[in-house]
């Protein structure tokens, strides 16, 4: 209940906050563009790397870099605020979240420093266009909600989470890009049919592994009826098998549609309840057996 109550809280407190941001986030946005609970420094390039701006929020205590060509400085300038405004509104306190890079190369490598991982933002000009503002407003909050989530997740989960909080994000400050990205998803929904969610992510055998071990009566029988399951047994070795990541688009659809139910059945504060149960567990077994706790539902035939 407490969790909730703070949940409450923080939600209508970053409802204001994200009133206040939308000037630093606007495509022409100035250089130097201010918000009150952000600091702002410059810092001049180490060797063998590029300089960049770090922001640190007085809100959340969290810090963030862009670094920049040289001729991209004012670029980085007009949005490093927006970039720490946006992440305050993510549930996350004293976060160092990674870095955007702005360059014009598009093969850009960044020096290895304390397992920093930097996203590369792609300018063709020296100012901010449609892509370049997509990146850094709908990519950058899915990506940057991955460094909350626990380790050894299953896919449809933590994409779920990504993309349903870096949704949220993204219509605080532009509802029209927020629109289009669930519209896109949805539609690749739609087509796929079937999502088969559970098994996103999962190790699956190979089809020819099984069909190399069948008889002839066995093949014979499986092109007249495909749903025919040869007895075995089989047997496997470690080129067998391999991870279950087709269909992508679609089941990205069918992840944010999972949280997105789940949100208009119970409401966002028992879904970031849900997650933040989901991290304090460590245990991806207890992921169905939370939201049973939490929403008084069973989310299996969600996955199957």
């Amino acid at each position: 209940m407490k969790k909730s109550l703070c949940m409450v809280a923080w939600l209508s407190a970053m409802a204001a906050h994200a009133a206040q941001i939308d000037d630093a986030c606007r495509i022409d946005a100035a250089p130097g563009v201010a918000l009150a609970h952000v600091q702002v420094q410059s810092v001049a390039a180490a060797a063998g790397d590029l300089p960049y701006y770090e922001a640190r929020s007085d809100v959340t205590g969290s810090s963030v870099r862009i670094y920049h060509a040289p001729d991209l400085a004012n670029a980085a300038a007009s949005k490093i605020a927006c970039f720490m405004g946006l992440l305050d509104l993510l549930p996350k306190q004293k976060m160092t979240w990674s870095p955007m890079v702005l360059t014009h190369d598009e093969n850009y490598i960044p020096p290895k420093r304390d397992g920093e991982l930097r996203w590369v933002n792609v300018f063709k000009s020296d100012r901010w266009d449609e892509k370049t503002m997509y990146f850094l407003l709908s990519v950058m909050p899915h990506e940057e909600t991955h460094l909350t989530q626990s380790d050894k997740l299953p896919r449809w989960f933590s994409e779920g989470h990504a993309e349903w909080a870096g949704v949220e994000v993204t219509g605080q400050v532009r509802p029209d890009l927020a629109q289009v990205v669930r519209a896109r998803h949805a539609e690749e929904y739609r087509k796929l049919g079937a999502a088969h969610l559970g098994a996103w992510g999962g190790i699956r055998v190979k089809p020819e592994a099984i069909e190399r071990q069948l008889s002839a009566e066995d093949r014979e029988r499986r092109k007249k009826d495909p749903a025919y399951t040869p007895p075995g047994p089989f047997s496997f070795g470690p080129d067998d098998f391999a991870e279950d990541n087709g269909d992508e688009a679609g089941r990205y659809g069918a992840a944010l549609a999972l949280f997105s139910g789940l949100e208009q059945r119970h409401g966002r504060v028992k879904v970031q309840a849900w997650v933040s149960a989901v991290a304090d567990s460590r245990d991806a077994r207890q992921i169905v057996p939370l939201a049973q706790q939490v929403f008084g539902e069973d989310i299996t035939p969600l996955l199957r």
